[in-house]
């Protein structure tokens, strides 16, 4: 939407002295003629993020054992995701344990448990691993590597781009340019020449009023040529040690947890308003 502003005069009549200012702030425009024009740009751009997360649980008589036991399968699995996601790849990891009471039946036949530390049957661990792989093209790699150590829950493939992208400036750009080519078409048809450039404000707009809107990003599907569930994968054979004993996790075992999921394009859009003077 453009629209022009042309300069208006008012006067306000006093009849005394409480009356001798202005009551309203004078907007900035009213002393001369302006143009507003609103700038869009949208584009579209690979994702530049992978992330999943993986939960290993193990259940044992107590809490150090059960934490040793999922704790263990953890660390394989770091050390796979490591492998396969690169120098790029960032994990935090996260534990915690709970206690599985004694179970008994009521007055009615309900069954119900009784909280108290000598009611304590097992006790179940956990450990969480968060994964954001920086390398899109192996991010698949990464997460067969993780699900080939079985984990009990697992976590959606999300693809996202990163706030530090140069695509975001780029698209602020573009909207920038966008609002002066719109201005300047204004400033043609009214028969003055373009001024400077009096207010550049991130949004929607209108530039006189509240903004309506910012920047932002939405997933969008393509029909993009899945990551081979084979190509990537290397034929080393991935050991973590145990105490005495070593956990193997093979590159056949990884292979066989290489799922395809298409990489998405993410649509980057942004808004701005512009006021420039003209004649």
């Amino acid at each position: 939407m453009i629209r022009a502003l042309f300069s208006i005069a008012a006067c306000v009549c006093a009849a005394g002295p409480a009356f001798g200012q202005d009551i309203y702030e004078r907007p900035y425009w009213v002393d001369r003629s302006v143009v507003e024009a609103q700038g869009r740009s949208q584009v579209m751009v690979p994702a530049d993020e992978a992330s999943f997360s993986v939960t290993f649980t193990a259940v044992a008589s107590d809490a150090r054992a059960a934490l040793f036991s999922a704790s263990d399968r953890g660390r394989l699995a770091v050390a796979a995701i490591r492998a396969r996601g690169g120098d790029t790849t960032r994990i935090t990891s996260e534990a915690a344990v709970t206690a599985i009471y004694r179970e008994y039946r009521n007055g009615e036949g309900e069954r119900v448990s009784s909280e108290r530390n000598d009611q304590i049957d097992n006790y179940s661990a956990a450990v969480t691993l968060e994964v954001r792989v920086g390398d899109v093209g192996r991010a698949l790699d990464a997460r067969a590597a993780a699900l080939a150590v079985g984990p009990e829950q697992i976590g959606d493939l999300q693809f996202r781009l990163t706030q530090s992208s140069p695509a975001r400036l780029q698209t602020y750009r573009a909207a920038v340019q966008n609002a002066a080519a719109r201005a300047r078409i204004a400033a043609d048809a009214s028969g003055s020449p373009l001024g400077r450039l009096l207010v550049l404000q991130e949004g929607q707009g209108p530039c006189i009023g509240r903004p309506l809107g910012v920047t932002g990003t939405r997933v969008v599907r393509q029909d993009f040529e899945a990551i081979s569930p084979i190509a990537t994968v290397r034929a080393e054979q991935i050991e973590v040690a145990v105490g005495s004993r070593t956990l193997r996790l093979s590159a056949e075992d990884i292979a066989r947890m290489q799922l395809p999921s298409d990489a998405p394009m993410i649509e980057l859009s942004a808004s701005v308003c512009a006021i420039y003077a003209i004649g």
